[in-house]
Formats: structure tokens, sequence, C-alpha cells
């Protein structure tokens, strides 16, 4: 039997809950075939790595977050602890806890309109009118009148009105969608000042706040069929995590 393969980066996945007319939604249905998967970085054919060294590979942990403001505000802090805390009711099974020293990686994704994947570069802190799934609005910004968004003192004036990804995500698309296999993907600025949009800008706090510059990023997906099934979301996903960690 061949050596297990050496687990060199723990990326979190999330999608989310129902919304509006999805009873699933096409995120969550894709993330979730993702779920405690272990994608091999390094060819295993021919000869062995030199030394009996293990090739590197990465482990995928799926969450299903629910279409909630306060769900993220929730769970959001949590998620970039060390180590971190995973919420039973949205997680399913896995073969490994947590990593101790937290994700290497958090990639949230959400539905967005036809077309194809879309690697959003920025998250906005206010401009959030539309309610939730469960029909709340998001906080209220202390002193700015009827402007909603994150007005809690955890999320005060060191952050600022918009935080980018680390990542560089117009190099990404662009290794993506050139060569023999192109990738449907794009670049977006807009990631909607909905729930992806909130919890982006939530995640990418939450990383600069915990002081590890974990890399964070979003991406938007289609309904599902309107460009792409359910696996092409999940192989385009898998190919853009697996690409992000090849430059970590």
């Amino acid at each position: 039997m061949p050596p297990a393969p050496y687990i060199k980066y723990k990326v979190l996945v999330t999608g989310f809950g129902p919304f509006g007319t999805y009873k699933e939604n096409p995120s969550w249905l894709a993330v979730k075939t993702l779920h405690d998967k272990v994608i091999t970085t390094t060819p295993t054919r021919g000869q062995p790595p030199k030394g009996g060294a293990k090739p590197d590979s990465i482990h995928l942990t799926s969450l299903n977050i629910p279409t909630v403001y306060s769900a993220v505000l929730e769970t959001l802090p949590d998620l970039h602890a060390q180590p971190p805390v995973l919420p039973p009711l949205y997680t399913p099974p896995t073969s490994r806890p947590p990593p101790e020293d937290g994700f290497d990686l958090i990639v949230h994704v959400g539905v967005a309109g036809p077309g194809p994947l879309r690697t959003e570069r920025l998250a906005h802190k206010t401009g959030y009118q539309l309610p939730d799934y469960e029909r709340q609005s998001p906080p209220i910004i202390i002193g700015g009148g009827n402007v909603r968004g994150f007005g809690s003192p955890r999320y005060g004036d060191e952050f600022a009105d918009e935080l980018f990804t680390s990542i560089d995500v117009d190099a990404l698309v662009r290794d993506l969608t050139s060569g023999p296999d192109p990738l449907s993907v794009e670049t977006s600025d807009d990631p909607g000042r909905f729930l992806c949009d909130f919890i982006y800008y939530c995640s990418l706090a939450e990383s600069q706040r915990a002081g590890r510059g974990t890399p964070v990023l979003f991406i938007h997906c289609p309904p599902v069929g309107q460009k792409l099934s359910t696996k092409e979301v999940a192989d385009g996903v898998q190919r853009i995590i697996t690409h992000v960690c090849g430059h970590l």
C-alpha cells in the first residue's frame, strides 16, 4: 500500500444554505462534494520523491453557513481561531480534526448570476440593505443614520471601508484561463453587498485581526446549469484552491 500523502495545506471551503428561490444553494451543492477530500499536488507516477518523501497534499473541509447575517458574525471569528471551532450543526463528519494552528487558506463560495466562476478582489464594510434568509437586516452603523454593515466595536475604524484579498486574483485568473484546459473564471470587484460580500469582509477582517495573515478568497458560482454544472463548479473551485496553495 502506498504511503499516505503528507497533508501540507489545510483548507476550509464554505458554501451557503437556502435563500430566496434556492431550497438547496448551488454553492453548497458544489462545496459539499469537496468535503474531506485530499488533493495530491505532486505527481506520484514515475520515480518516487528522493529520500522517500511523501507528496504534498491539500485536505479540504467543507462547511455550510446559513444565509443569515447573525450566523456569519457568530461563526467567522471561530473559523479564524487557533484551533478553529467549527459549528457541529453545519459541519459534515470529517476524518480529521481542525488544524491546531489554523487553516492555511479559507475559501468562501456563493451563488450569483449566470456565467463563469468569479473570483472577487474585495469586500465592503457598509451598504448592506437586503434582508437575509430569516428576513433580518444587518446591524445599523452607530452614528451612521440608516447605514448598515459592520457596526460593532469589533469592526471599528481599524478596518477600512474596503478590504482586499492578499491573493493575486489577476495572476490566478490569467494562469487558469491559459493553456490547453482553460477554466471558465474571471475577476470581479463587485461581490454584491449581500451575504457573499458580508462574509468576505468579515473573513478578511478576522484574518487581519488574528494576525496570521491567512489568505481568504471569495468565489461566485452561477446557478446550476447556467453555464456550469455542479460538478464543473466543484472542479473549478478545486483547481483554484490547488493553484492558490501552490503559491503560498
